[in-house]
């Protein structure tokens, strides 16, 4: 039996071996130089390098050397997959090095779960940088009962008898991210309910990829879904925001790694920014955090600022020569027309936005092109069929006023603001048109 169980280990070994070129990265270049893979980062936020996966029926000791340069800060972590090989968690999080760190031994344990089928390790690159990563091997971890020798790491095992189970090897101290790493901020919600760590970088320029990750302990019961929210402010305005359900069991005790990344569009102003988050348990209540990120502004930005200032100079040069013209053509547009012929602008805009990379603006300016269009139709139908009781100046303030309605009724994607703004514009509007006669 043991000639048995020596073979199959040796057979994982060889077979592992063998699938050093199946390492995946994310954000990532992966190279071989022998037998040290080299895994070199070129962009802002969490970068991942993964390696195969390698099934779990027990304690298993991932063991690996690894040296790094020019880094933000490098974290590992073991990974956890479903049979289908679907990733479903992550755990025991530690911070190896910032900068550049000559090699260092680690050793992270995998400890089997009912649900998990494989286990990965994940390396984790905070911004740019490179690592290289040798003689990476897994043991597995005997256990036993009852010992008499002394060791580093004690776990208790949830039998009835209280049977203690202890692992013959020595797990890497986890240490704290907020110390060691410079550009990195962890947001923390504790209480009797949850645990949950977030942990996103300080600083970032257009074209970033910015990433949340969050580490979700569930203290008591289960929970199957919770709800994350995050508004984004700028100078105390609402510019962005992002709601997303995860539908995943968080059973009581168990840690959970997920994440949200989304990269930041190159006509992103610079300044500060302030980041609230909302995440809601389904069943209990809300959790509230916030905090703020700088925005630098790089070469990619003020390129995009002296483009823009030229095309917009362009565009007014060629509108004051041919102003007479335009002028005259907006003033035979019926209402209807006019209400087109701004959504037609919007949909240029938004088609330039979303070539910005600024694709959640982009659907903001489309929404609005929506209702542009909706109450251009209903004007070109009244026009069409010339109603006695209609009569074109309440109309047209009429029409602004629905406009103004339907941006409030979306005011959690564009904030009360452009609302209040088209309201006025109304007001002023029809002040100016509705006066009785005789007035000048």
């Amino acid at each position: 039996m043991k000639k048995l169980i020596a073979l199959m280990f040796i057979a994982m070994l060889f077979t592992f071996a063998l699938a050093q070129e199946e390492w995946q990265g994310n954000g990532v270049n992966i190279a071989h130089n022998g037998t040290v893979l080299k895994a070199t980062s070129m962009r802002e936020g969490f970068n991942t390098l993964i390696s195969p996966q390698i099934p779990i029926n027990t304690t298993l000791k991932y063991s690996f050397s690894i040296k790094g340069e020019n880094t933000n800060g490098v974290l590992a972590e073991i990974a956890y997959f479903n049979e289908n090989k679907t990733f479903i968690f992550a755990k025991n999080v530690t911070f190896i090095g910032k900068g550049s760190f000559k090699w260092k031994n680690i050793e992270i344990t995998a400890t089997p779960f009912k649900e998990a089928k494989f286990s990965s390790l994940v390396i984790i690159i905070n911004g740019t940088g490179t690592v290289y990563l040798d003689n990476l091997t897994i043991n597995e971890v005997k256990a036993i009962e009852k010992p008499k020798v002394e060791s580093t790491t004690q776990t208790k095992t949830e039998t009835p008898k209280k049977t203690e189970t202890i692992t013959t090897s020595q797990e890497i101290k986890k240490e704290t991210l907020t110390n060691e790493t410079e550009n990195l901020q962890k947001l923390l919600i504790d209480d009797e309910d949850i645990k949950i760590e977030i942990f996103l970088n300080k600083t970032y320029r257009p074209g970033d990829t910015i990433r949340a990750d969050f580490y979700i302990t569930n203290k008591k019961g289960v929970i199957n879904e919770i709800d994350i929210k995050l508004e984004v402010y700028y100078f105390g305005i609402k510019v962005f925001s992002y709601e997303h359900p995860s539908w995943r069991e968080y059973s009581e005790g168990k840690t959970i790694h997920i994440f949200q990344e989304s990269k930041l569009p190159i006509i992103t102003p610079p300044g500060k920014y302030t980041l609230k988050f909302y995440i809601t348990p389904v069943g209990r209540e809300t959790k509230e955090i916030s905090t703020s990120i700088i925005v630098k502004p790089n070469a990619m930005w003020f390129l995009f600022v002296i483009t823009v200032i030229a095309l917009f100079s362009g565009i007014v040069l060629l509108v004051k020569k041919y102003w007479k013209w335009i002028a005259k053509t907006y003033k035979e547009f019926s209402i209807g027309q006019k209400f087109v012929f701004f959504a037609i602008i919007g949909l240029i805009i938004a088609a330039v936005i979303l070539a910005l990379g600024a694709e959640n603006y982009a659907n903001d300016v489309a929404i609005v092109v929506y209702y542009l269009l909706v109450i251009g139709v209903l004007n070109e139908w009244i026009e069409y069929l010339e109603p006695k009781w209609d009569r074109k100046d309440v109309r047209g303030v009429v029409s602004i006023y629905l406009l103004a309605f339907l941006m409030y009724l979306s005011k959690d994607t564009f904030t009360v603001y452009p609302a209040i703004a088209i309201f006025v514009l109304g007001t002023i509007i029809g002040i100016l048109k509705l006066k009785p006669k005789g007035k000048k």
